[in-house]
This record gives structure tokens, C-alpha cells and sequence, in this order.
């Protein structure tokens, strides 16, 4: 399990349970490979940062998000069952006007999650981008 906060993007390497995912910015120097390249935004980190915010206070069973080193970390409760996953954000700077985000998604729990981590970043990401643009 990792309970590092902040959490070490660059150099950390998953478990090797499945029910966890991980979604880096492109050439994003990291040990561990992503699941999937993080979307690339037209948008300071801070307004990156400030949107996710907004995105994790309209999450049903998402505990107060804590921040620290320019992460963003929350856990957001199963429906069913109720089960703690943790999700740990960052957003990045590209330069140019551009930043992207590293999130990474774990279930404290059991090894399987029927993709709910994958589902979750996913989601979250479209609808981090969706703020982005209406902005």
C-alpha cells in the first residue's frame, strides 16, 4: 500500500494489484509507465488546480481534500459497500501557457475494484477538462 502524502509521481512504482491506476502528462519523467497520458490544458496550474477542487466538492463520498507540496489528496468511498480509495492529484506545468496533471487512484482494500479507479480518473479528468473550457 502507499501512504506516502505528497506522493513521489517521479519516482514511485504501483503495487501489484490491479486496483489501482495511474494517469501521468505525456514524457512526464516517472519510473512507473501510466495506465494513460493525462489531457494536456491551456490553463495555468493554478487554475488547473483550483478547478480540480471544484471537480472533487462535487463527488458524492469524497472526504475534504488535504494539500500539500502542490498535491491534492482525497478519498472518495465506494458506493456499495463504502470502501476507502485514495486519490492523489498534481497539477504540472508544461510552460508555454500549458499544464496537464498526474492523478493516481487506490483502493485500500481487496485487489480487484472492477475498474472503479480507471472509471474515476477518467471521469474526473473529462470533467476537469469540462471546467477548463467553460472557463
Amino acid at each position: 500500500m502507499i501512504t506516502d502524502f505528497p506522493l513521489d509521481f517521479a519516482g514511485f512504482s504501483k503495487t501489484w494489484k490491479p486496483n489501482q491506476f495511474l494517469a501521468l502528462p505525456p514524457g512526464f519523467a516517472a519510473r512507473q509507465k501510466p495506465d494513460m497520458d493525462s489531457p494536456v490544458f491551456t490553463a495555468s496550474v493554478e487554475t488547473v488546480r483550483t478547478a480540480l477542487l471544484a471537480v472533487i466538492a462535487a463527488q458524492p463520498r469524497t472526504s475534504a481534500p488535504r494539500q500539500a507540496g502542490g498535491q491534492i489528496e482525497t478519498v472518495q468511498r465506494t458506493a456499495l459497500m463504502r470502501f476507502p480509495d485514495t486519490v492523489t492529484a498534481m497539477p504540472v506545468d508544461l510552460g508555454d501557457g500549458r499544464s496537464s496533471i498526474c492523478v493516481f487512484s487506490r483502493s485500500k482494500y481487496g485487489i480487484r475494484d472492477f475498474n472503479v479507479n480507471e472509471t474515476r480518473v477518467r471521469q474526473w479528468l473529462d470533467l476537469l477538462a469540462g471546467r477548463l473550457a467553460a472557463s
